[in-house]
Parts: C-alpha cells; structure tokens; sequence
C-alpha cells in the first residue's frame, strides 16, 4: 500500500482492535478499566509517529506544516474509527457490558451525590441523571449518536496529538 497514513492507520487499528479485544476477553472488567483505556494511547501514538517519520524520510521536513500534520492525523482518524466500531459493536453483541458501564456511572453520580455538591441545582442534576440511568438500565441499549459524538471529540485530541507530532519532526531537521 503506498499511502503512509492510510497503511500505518489500518496496522494500528487492527492492533488497538486485538489489544481490546484480549483485554474483555482476559477480563470485561479490564475492557473499562480507565488505565487500559488510556494505555491504549501508546499505539496511537506509535503509529502517528512511524507514518510521520517515514513520510518526512520521503518527503522531508522542510514543507508545509499542514502536510507533515496529515499522516499522524489520518492514521488517528483509522485507528479511532477501527476502535470505536469495535466498541460500538461489542456493546451491541454485549448487554451486560453496558450494564456494567451504566452501573458503574450510576455508581459515581451517588458517590457525588454522598458527598455533598455544594450547589442545589448540581444536586437536582446528579439525581436527573441517576434516574435516566435508573431507566437505561430497565432496557440497557447502546446508541449510536453518543458513540459518534465521542468519536468526533477524539478526533479534536487527535489533531493535538498529531501537531505536536509534525511539530517535533519538523524542529529536529
């Protein structure tokens, strides 16, 4: 394949796919876990970094900006897609993975709610929200339109992660 981006996005998917995957298959538990989440970050950032360093070996560094930022963007934009259709997916296939989830923010809003906001009006809020959790848990159903709003979001620390990127390939010359 010669796009860089497009090579180096699709290898990182797979991989952030089957870190994943092993993680809720060893444990469901590990599959939330917010350091195994996070953790994934690492493969993002190896993959932006190889794409973009073998494009500047290619193309060199001494051109615009924006050119050197599009591969480490594109190979975060594949990677997320690849990992946001896993996770989408698996929520599908798994209730009681999103029960677990829905639980879990349940749990933190009473936890919040304990220990005193401070604020009558967040107080009122929190318990909105444990009651809406209240009722997704009756009929726990993974959304569509949350997942894509978060995968929009990603895209934002995406753009962040690969300017900084283009930035230190671009200053070491």
């Amino acid at each position: 394949m010669k796009n860089i981006g497009v090579r180096n996005g699709l290898l990182g998917g797979v991989v952030v796919v089957m870190f994943f995957a092993l993680a809720y298959t060893a444990k469901k538990e590990a599959f939330l876990n917010p350091w195994v989440q996070w953790g994934s970050m690492a493969f993002y950032l190896l993959f932006m970094y190889r794409a973009a360093r073998e494009d500047c070996v290619l193309s060199g560094t001494n051109r615009d900006f924006r050119e050197i930022l599009r591969t480490p963007f594109v190979v975060f934009i594949l990677i997320n897609l690849f990992y946001w259709l896993f996770y989408y997916g698996l929520h599908l296939a798994d209730a009681d993975l999103l029960r677990m989830e829905l639980l879990s923010e349940k749990q933190l809003y009473e936890d919040q709610l304990r220990a005193g906001p401070g604020d009558p009006q967040l107080a009122n809020q929190l318990r909105e929200r444990i009651i809406e959790v209240e009722k997704a848990l009756a009929n726990p159903v993974q959304p569509l339109g949350p997942v894509i709003t978060r995968m929009a979001m990603g895209a934002l620390g995406g753009f962040a992660l690969s300017a900084g990127i283009a930035a230190i390939l671009r200053s070491s010359k």
